[in-house]
């Protein structure tokens, strides 16, 4: 069975319901950035994408910044004018949200002015464990760069059989 088989089909996947709180996890690696939508911590969506040549060459803070930005970004139409738990294994980003604005270097800013530019992003971001965040963190190395911009998806034996003793853990109502 492939991977996407497996994250994307029931019961894994969970409709999303608008009176539940949303929780949003981000997370960056070298190549890539993951993220998933979450309800009473079943998955309703997942998203990745590999960076580019210049984001590979982004301080670790900014690429995880950056993983924010595109999570919530990318679930725009679930998270707009709700209130958001964000979750990233980067526990310095904690601290930056509540450090005056200029004070941020000037890439941290120009993310952060993304997400203030839909003044309706009403979020908070907590950290979690890396160890708590496999099959985030999959997501965000899951994805490799190859020639010309073709997109390599082949994940490790032992990721695909930690992810499917997670899926096979979580419950759907």
């Amino acid at each position: 069975m492939k991977i996407k088989d497996v994250l994307s089909n029931t019961p894994v996947l969970a409709y999303f319901d608008v009176d539940k709180p949303i929780t949003v996890t981000a997370d960056a690696s070298k190549n890539g950035l993951g993220a998933a939508l979450l309800q009473d911590d079943k998955p309703i969506a997942y998203a990745s994408r590999s960076l580019s040549k210049a984001e590979q060459r982004y301080a670790m803070i900014e690429k995880e910044t950056l993983a924010i930005v595109f999570a919530m970004e990318r679930f725009h139409q679930y998270v707009y004018g709700q209130p958001v738990r964000v979750e990233t294994d980067h526990k310095p980003l904690v601290a930056i949200q509540h450090k005056p604005f200029n004070n941020c270097p000037a890439r941290i800013q120009r993310f952060l002015l993304r997400l203030l530019k839909n003044i309706n992003y009403d979020y908070e971001i907590h950290y979690k464990k890396g160890k708590d965040q496999i099959l985030w963190d999959t997501l965000s190395r899951a994805v490799e760069k190859e020639n010309h911009g073709q997109i390599k998806t082949e994940i490790p034996q032992e990721e695909i059989s930690a992810m499917v003793i997670l899926v096979d853990n979580m419950t759907v109502d």
